[in-house]
C-alpha cells in the first residue's frame, strides 16, 4: 500500500457500543480515508454477530480496508484502565501496528462507545508515543 501524506494520518478509535448496523462506523472509515482497522479485543466477539471479527473482516474487505485482530492489545482490567494480558506480547504488537500506522489512518476498533470508559485510549496514546500521529476519538 501506498503511503499517505503524514499530515493526513490519524490513529482513529472507535466503539461500536449497542449500535445496530455499520452506518457511523462505515462513514468515519470513507471520510477518514482510514487503511487499516485494527481490532484491539482481547476476544473479537460481540453480544451481536454483526461486530464479530469475521464479519468485521468481511465488511473491511467489502470496503477495501485491511481487518487486523491484535488480541494481546485487549484489555483484562475490566475497565477503562488497559492491562495487557502478556506485557511482552502486547508491546510487540504495539510496535506492529505502528509500523501499520505509518502506511496511512488507522482506526483501533473496541466495544465501549464511550473513549473515556475504554481501554483503547492507552493503547492509542502509545501508539501516538511511537509514531507523533494525531489521535481523534471517534463516537
Amino acid at each position: 500500500m501506498k503511503k499517505s501524506d503524514s499530515s493526513k494520518r490519524y490513529i482513529l478509535t472507535f466503539g461500536y457500543g449497542n449500535r445496530k448496523n455499520y452506518e457511523e462506523f462505515l462513514k468515519y472509515l470513507a471520510d477518514f480515508n482510514v487503511l487499516y482497522v485494527i481490532d484491539v479485543r482481547q476476544v473479537p466477539r460481540a453480544w451481536s454477530r454483526k461486530w464479530y471479527g469475521d464479519n468485521i473482516r468481511d465488511l473491511c474487505d467489502s470496503n477495501n480496508i485491511r481487518y487486523v485482530s491484535k488480541t494481546e492489545l485487549g484489555n483484562t482490567s475490566g475497565n477503562e484502565k488497559w492491562i495487557p494480558k502478556n506485557n511482552e506480547a502486547a508491546t510487540k504488537q504495539l510496535r506492529e501496528v505502528a509500523e501499520i500506522a505509518n502506511e496511512g489512518t488507522i482506526l483501533l476498533l473496541c466495544a465501549e462507545k464511550n473513549p473515556a470508559h475504554c481501554h483503547r485510549t492507552e493503547v492509542a496514546e502509545c501508539l501516538r508515543e511511537l509514531t507523533a500521529i494525531t489521535v481523534k476519538h471517534l463516537e
